[in-house]
């Protein structure tokens, strides 16, 4: 039987970005997959853009919100927190609907920017109790090499991932470290030995560009804000034009 596959990602529109197409041919496997959000991505600047409290327009955008005239109210933290997971939620939709596996979605409630190893640790060893007490878990998770990734939350995530490897192999021994779109051709990648995970077939592409396109959708009464599409809007488009992932042990 194959051990459960847990992919951990920082923030909602991380594991479509970084690993949708991996997360699809998963599940496509008939496999039992989990997908660990450390943190609902609160410290987004998107917000401010939102709320139209930042002095300049979204680049992707292009224009100044205004709430008021597009329908929706001023966003506090747990409204945007929970747009997030909608988004995210969607992506997961699109990535595993109706495919043999499982997809499970999981929260670990940990604080925006303040992603710790230690903590980031604690939350993927809790999870991996519940779903496989004392078995085998595949860990799949952001890079831990900062050459490849600047951003702390993420480092901290591959961090834990490691060292739960190191610390347990028996266990752990099996993970991936992956690779947002800009670092795709990072002159850093020679620290590292990476792979790609390339499409299946069509349908696996479809469902990654399909989870891509959750993160651009618009309607603010029903809660649909394009936050992911506001935040990174060129990595969705990198995906987008060509779905695969690249990862590193």
């Amino acid at each position: 039987m194959v051990s459960p596959a847990a992919f951990i990602f920082c923030h909602p529109d991380d594991e479509t970005v970084a690993a949708g197409v991996s997360i699809a041919e998963h599940v496509a496997a008939g496999q039992d997959v989990h997908l660990l959000w450390l943190t609902r991505g609160t410290g987004s600047s998107v917000l401010g853009k939102l709320n139209a409290t930042s002095p300049t327009p979204n680049p992707w955008w292009g224009v100044m919100h205004d709430p008021a005239a597009e329908g929706y109210g001023v966003l506090d933290l747990d409204q945007f927190g929970q747009a997030r997971i909608d988004e995210g939620s969607g992506a997961a939709d699109c990535l595993s609907a109706g495919l043999p596996g499982s997809l499970t979605l999981r929260e670990a409630g940990l604080l925006d920017g303040a992603v710790t190893a230690e903590d980031a640790q604690a939350a993927i060893l809790a999870m991996c109790d519940e779903i496989a007490p004392g078995m085998p878990v595949r860990l799949k998770s952001h890079t831990y090499v900062p050459e490849l990734d600047t951003h702390s939350d993420h480092l901290a995530a591959g961090t834990a991932v490691r060292n739960l490897a190191a610390a347990d192999p028996a266990r752990f021994g099996d993970v991936r470290h992956y690779l947002l779109p800009p670092h795709w051709t990072s002159s850093h990648l020679n620290l590292v030995s990476e792979a790609w995970d390339l499409p299946s077939n069509a349908d696996i592409a479809a469902r990654a560009v399909n989870a891509c396109r959750v993160y651009g959708a618009w309607a603010p009464q029903a809660g649909r804000y394009a936050i992911g599409h506001h935040s990174t809007y060129a990595y969705f488009a990198t995906v987008m034009a060509g779905p695969k992932c690249l990862f590193h042990p």
